[in-house]
């Protein structure tokens, strides 16, 4: 499926895309069926759009976010500026469909985006292309609870450093 590019654009800019948004709480199993469901929706359509799963407040919040984005290059939708210095008015561009994850311990930028597939190949084979998004998904919690928990060790250590610190100098 091809869009041309100004269309693009000018769905980004006014912010015309269809987009699904449910929520959840971390802890809680991440709901990947209700986020594929909605995205099957979206990727009917033909054009590009965004399917998210926001936990504890997004990516705002300090939680996380978990999106499927049908789009032309490998950003988010939400890289308005960026967008617009890749993608030409005048070309056409075949859709693709990214995943997209936002969490303060994914990465310093706190965001992943991986190509999934192209938006045709997943409206012909829908449950192939699930199967892969979901195990990615799984790398990525996986991901975000080490780096999580290395952080919480980091933050201990230094604590305890402070801490030893702070009795040596009241001894002196």
């Amino acid at each position: 499926m091809e869009v041309k590019g100004q269309t693009i654009l000018d769905q980004i800019a006014e912010q015309t895309y269809a987009a699904e948004t449910m929520t959840g709480k971390a802890g809680q199993a991440i709901d990947l069926d209700s986020l594929f469901a909605s995205f099957a929706t979206l990727a009917k359509r033909n054009d590009i759009g965004r399917a998210a799963l926001v936990l504890d407040g997004g990516i705002e919040a300090g939680g996380s976010v978990f999106a499927l984005e049908i789009n032309a290059i490998n950003l988010p939708l939400r890289y308005a500026n960026q967008e617009k210095k890749l993608i030409y008015p005048e070309e056409n561009y075949e859709l693709q469909v990214y995943q997209v994850v936002d969490n303060p311990y994914i990465s310093k930028s706190q965001l992943k985006i991986q190509k999934a597939a192209s938006l045709s190949a997943y409206q012909d084979d829908p449950e192939t292309v699930q199967q892969k998004m979901a195990a990615w998904f799984a790398e990525m919690v996986d991901l975000i609870q080490e780096n999580q928990n290395l952080a919480e060790e980091a933050d201990q250590e230094t604590a305890a450093a402070a801490e030893k610190e702070g009795k040596q100098a009241k001894s002196e």
